[in-house]
């Protein structure tokens, strides 16, 4: 019964056409300034992956092996699917993760990996209500979380991804106009920020929008936002080349999630704390930069109580300074705890980078079985004569042969060498204190562990004494 049922059901769904079965497994369609995973059939069994431009009708696509597709022929498509290229080869078409977005995105800095990005928005322990659902959290202000040194965006965009939901929608012109918009000119600075440059405010890369309705649209969208991402770089330039990548990314989706700053540390916090009176109004903050306890001391300032201050190293003698820094200097905070980041391998080229020692598992035929099976018959003896009694059809021949391969296959099974390995470093993380404990400068609650060790060795000096 149930093998009829089925094989009904493969009926139906073959009776079923293209477009409508790719329809009920996907309702993702590939629209203009999307960017999306291009998998090209390359020689015998190899292919390459790469990541495409925003595409646009107009657009010419470059690929691997001197061939090109056209954006008119992607646009409208859902995925996953397939075109071919100016050679006649197929091009997969996949979405893109946000993985494999920055890890193969051109940059001029080194990022935090999105497998360190994950793990340091976890310890945030985001849990934002939408817009709505809380009016006790939609009559307060905004959640803000500060990261200084923008880099290529990498946990800018996790971070952003992680308070995107607590936001109102962005309307779909206005998300139209962010992606085609040209930058306006005359915004950014030439050179490296100090404390005596000027003031370019949260827009330094202001985009030149079409008419004064989508303006206003922004600014109101701007104003009733319940999260904001506050990353600050002192290089314009590499600034400037973190708002492309999350601008390109799912056409602007978390864009106006982030408020960019070109500026330091001080310029950029001193005025916040003295426009609010002194009152700290940070939930987070992490700082990814040399020498990071020169600045930390107003970013623990403007930190709210029991907010989380994220101190990215590459080495553990630089997270035992910020540790020192914080104690001899009698910061409001403790120290939570110290992390080390695993390094990670991947192969060169195109990647995934999300953790982990990448393994090389596939099945292969040993050459000596590939060069019989393809003479294989020549020399077997039929056993029987033409209509005998052991004779055996042609049907029987192929399936013989092909559990003959089947059962000469072996398994490829070891990690890749020779790959490139990333990732690494430390994370120190300090906690807020409460400002009952900011006057008492009270240590902590030990755990119970410690504290029966530490009266365990009390108790060994009293009677020693005694």
């Amino acid at each position: 019964m149930l093998s009829r049922v089925c094989q009904r059901s493969k009926v139906v769904e073959s009776a079923v056409s293209g477009p409508l079965l790719q329809a009920r497994y996907s309702s993702n369609v590939v629209q203009e300034h999307d960017v999306i995973l291009l998998r090209q059939k390359g020689p015998k069994r190899f292919s390459r992956r790469s990541i495409s431009p925003p595409i646009h009708p107009e657009s010419t696509i470059k690929i691997g092996y001197g061939a090109t597709v056209q954006g008119s022929d992607i646009i409208g498509k859902s995925l996953p699917n397939s075109v071919t290229d100016s050679k006649g080869k197929n091009v997969r078409l996949h979405e893109l993760s946000l993985a494999q977005y920055v890890t193969n995105s051109p940059r001029v800095a080194t990022p935090i990996y999105p497998q360190d990005a994950t793990l340091i928005v976890s310890m945030l322990d985001l849990n934002l209500p939408v817009p709505g659902e809380d009016p006790v959290a939609d009559a307060g202000p905004p959640v803000e979380i500060f990261e200084a040194g923008t880099g290529m965006g990498c946990l800018t965009l996790h971070l952003a991804r992680a308070i995107h939901g607590a936001n109102p929608a962005v309307p779909p012109e206005l998300r139209e106009a962010l992606c085609a918009a040209p930058y306006a000119k005359g915004r950014l600075l030439r050179e490296t920020a100090t404390d005596a440059s000027p003031d370019l405010g949260s827009m330094p890369h202001g985009l030149d929008l079409p008419s004064p309705d989508l303006q206003s649209q922004l600014e109101t969208h701007l104003a009733g936002r319940r999260a904001i991402i506050q990353t600050l770089d002192i290089n314009p330039s590499t600034s400037r080349q973190a708002h492309g990548v999350i601008r390109n990314f799912r056409r602007a989706q978390y864009l106006l999630d982030i408020d960019f700053h070109v500026s330091t540390i001080r310029s950029y916090l001193a005025p916040r704390l003295a426009q609010s009176g002194g009152e700290p109004f940070l939930a987070h903050a992490i700082l990814d930069l040399p020498s990071a306890t020169e600045h930390a001391d107003l970013a623990i300032r403007a930190l709210r109580p029991d907010g989380k201050l994220i101190v990215f190293t590459p080495s553990i003698t630089q997270a035992i300074e910020a540790v020192v820094w914080a104690e001899e200097s009698t910061q409001p905070v403790y120290m939570d705890r110290v992390i080390e980041l695993p390094e990670s391998t991947w192969a060169e080229g195109f990647h995934d980078s999300v953790g982990g020692r990448e393994w090389d598992i596939r099945s292969v035929m040993p050459r000596k079985y590939a060069r019989k099976s393809s003479g294989a018959g020549e020399d077997d003896d039929g056993g029987g004569g033409e209509g005998g009694a052991g004779g055996a059809g042609p049907g029987d021949e192929q399936a013989g042969s092909a559990e003959v391969e089947k059962s000469k296959k072996g398994m490829v099974c070891r990690p890749k060498v020779g790959n490139i390995v990333g990732g690494g470093g430390f994370l120190t993380v300090f906690t807020r204190r409460m400002a009952r404990q900011e006057f008492d400068q009270s240590p902590p609650e030990e755990s119970p562990a410690s504290k029966g060790a530490d009266d365990s060795l009390d108790m060994e000096v009293r009677s020693g004494a005694a």
